[in-house]
C-alpha cells in the first residue's frame, strides 16, 4: 500500500515540474585545451531542489518508466535556451543543448526552442543505432532550425564509428573512458576513424570527462582542440560573462552532406562507367563485401538489396543472421516478407512494387577503415531468370556514403 502511494506521489511530482516548469539548468565550462580558456558552455537540466527528481538521471528514468522521455526532454531544452537568453549568450556557437531525437522528431514541434544565437545540438551515440532513419530525419531538422550537430560520448559504442561519414557531425566528443584508461587497440581505432574523418571534413574534437592534467594532455594527444571535465569547473547557475565567449570555431560551412535522393545505382553509375555481369558474378562480389564486413565486427554497417524475399535463400540468409550477430547494422531490402530467425539483429526494409530499387542488386559495406559499395541494375526485369545486370564497383567513400544515405532514409522510422 505504502510503495502504491508512494508511486502515485511520485507520478504527481513529475507531472507537476513538466506542466510548472520546474525544470532549472546549470552550465558546464568547454575550454580550448591549449589556453584553458572557456570558450563555450554546455546546459545541464535539474529537477526542483531538495526532490528525488533534482537528479537528472532520476528524472530520465522515470520519464522511460511513464512513456514520457519526449515531453521531459523537450520541457529541458526549453528551460536551457530561456535560462541561456536570459544570461546572454549571445556569440555563435556558445551553447550546448542536449536534445533526443524523439523531441525533433514530434509532430506538434511548431514552436522549437530558438536559442539567443547559433547553438550546438548533442546528439548521444545510442540513438546513432537505435534508430537510424528517425535520427537523420531529426538532424535534418535540427540543422534547419540553425544548429551544429555534435556526437556525444564517441568510442562507447565502436559500431557508430562506421557510421561517422552518413551522420557527419560538426563535432564529436570522445567519450571520458578513452581519455582515462590506458590506451588499447579498440582505443586506436576509435581515434583512427576520428582523425580520418575530422582531416576529411573538418569536424571539430572535444574530449571530456577531463579531471587531471594528465587528462588534458592525453585529449590534446588523442587530437582534441576543446576539453570539459572537472579540472575546468563544474556546473554553475549562472555565467557572468555568456556574451564574451569566444565559442567554438567551425568551417564556415557545415559538414553534413545532402541525402541524395533516388537509388545506390543512380547514385553511382552516373560517376563511374557501368559493366555488364551476370548473377553469378554478383554473387561472388557480394560475397567478398560480406566477409570484409564480418571481419571488422561490430564497427561494420552492410545494407544489402535482393529485390524480391525469394532471393533472400536459406544460405544467404544463414550467413546475414551470423552478419547481424557481428556488425553494427545490417538491413535488407526487399519485396515481400522474409523469413527470419526470432530475435533477429537484421532491419527490413520493404521495396514498393514502384521503387526503382526493384530492378537492384547492392550491397554497401562501411567500417571504420574501409568502404565500398556494388550496385547493379538488371537488363531487362521481366526476364529475370536471365540474370543479366549492368554493375559498379567502387572503394570511394563519398560515393558509398551518398549510396548508403539512399537506403537508411528507406528504413522504417
Amino acid at each position: 500500500m505504502g510503495t502504491t502511494a508512494s508511486a502515485r506521489e511520485s507520478d504527481v511530482l513529475f507531472d507537476e515540474i513538466l506542466a510548472d516548469g520546474l525544470i532549472s539548468s546549470r552550465f558546464q565550462p568547454i575550454v580550448h585545451l591549449e589556453s584553458g580558456d572557456a570558450v563555450a558552455y554546455e546546459a545541464l537540466s535539474r529537477g526542483p531542489v531538495d526532490t528525488p527528481f533534482h537528479n537528472p538521471a532520476a528524472l530520465f528514468d522515470r520519464a522511460h518508466e511513464l512513456g514520457r522521455v519526449s515531453d521531459l526532454d523537450l520541457a529541458c531544452w526549453r528551460s536551457s535556451v530561456r535560462t541561456a537568453t536570459e544570461q546572454g549568450f549571445t556569440a555563435p556557437h556558445s551553447l550546448f543543448v542536449n536534445v533526443e531525437p524523439s523531441s525533433l522528431r514530434r509532430a506538434d514541434l511548431v514552436d522549437a526552442p530558438h536559442p539567443p544565437a547559433p547553438s550546438v545540438l548533442e546528439v548521444t551515440e545510442r540513438a546513432l543505432l537505435a534508430n537510424p532513419a528517425g535520427l537523420f530525419f531529426a538532424i535534418d531538422r535540427a540543422r534547419a532550425l540553425g544548429y551544429r550537430i555534435a556526437i556525444d560520448d564517441l568510442g562507447a559504442e565502436p559500431a557508430s564509428l562506421a557510421l561517422l561519414p552518413l551522420l557527419a557531425p560538426d563535432l564529436i566528443k570522445l567519450d571520458m573512458a578513452l581519455i582515462r584508461e590506458r590506451p588499447d587497440q579498440d582505443a586506436a581505432r576509435v581515434m583512427s576513424a576520428v582523425a580520418a574523418h575530422a582531416e576529411r571534413t573538418g569536424a571539430v574534437v572535444l574530449a571530456e570527462g577531463i579531471e587531471t592534467e594528465e587528462h588534458r594532455v592525453t585529449a590534446l594527444a588523442l587530437g582534441a582542440t576543446y576539453g570539459q571535465g572537472w579540472l575546468f569547473g563544474r556546473p554553475v547557475a549562472e555565467v557572468s560573462d555568456a556574451a564574451g565567449l569566444a565559442g567554438i570555431s567551425f568551417p564556415d560551412q557545415p559538414v553534413a552532406p545532402s541525402a541524395p535522393r533516388g537509388t545506390p545505382y543512380e547514385v553511382v553509375a552516373p560517376l563511374r562507367s557501368p559493366r555488364p555481369s551476370n548473377r553469378a558474378l554478383l554473387v561472388q562480389m557480394s560475397i567478398f563485401l560480406e566477409s570484409r564486413a564480418q571481419a571488422s565486427g561490430d564497427s561494420a554497417v552492410v545494407l544489402s538489396t535482393f529485390q524480391h524475399h525469394t532471393n533472400l535463400t536459406p544460405a544467404t540468409r544463414r550467413r546475414y543472421e551470423e552478419l547481424g550477430g557481428t556488425a553494427g547494422l545490417v538491413a535488407v531490402y526487399l519485396a515481400g516478407e522474409p523469413v527470419l530467425e526470432t530475435g533477429s539483429r537484421i532491419r527490413v526494409g520493404q521495396i514498393a512494387p514502384a521503387d526503382p530499387l526493384l530492378d537492384e542488386w547492392d550491397i554497401v559495406v562501411l567500417t571504420a577503415d574501409f568502404a565500398a559499395v556494388l550496385a547493379a541494375r538488371e537488363v531487362d526485369p521481366h526476364n529475370h531468370a536471365e540474370g543479366s545486370y549492368e554493375f559498379v564497383l567502387t572503394h570511394d567513400r563519398d560515393l558509398a556514403t551518398a549510396a548508403a544515405l539512399t537506403l537508411i532514409n528507406r528504413l522504417p522510422a
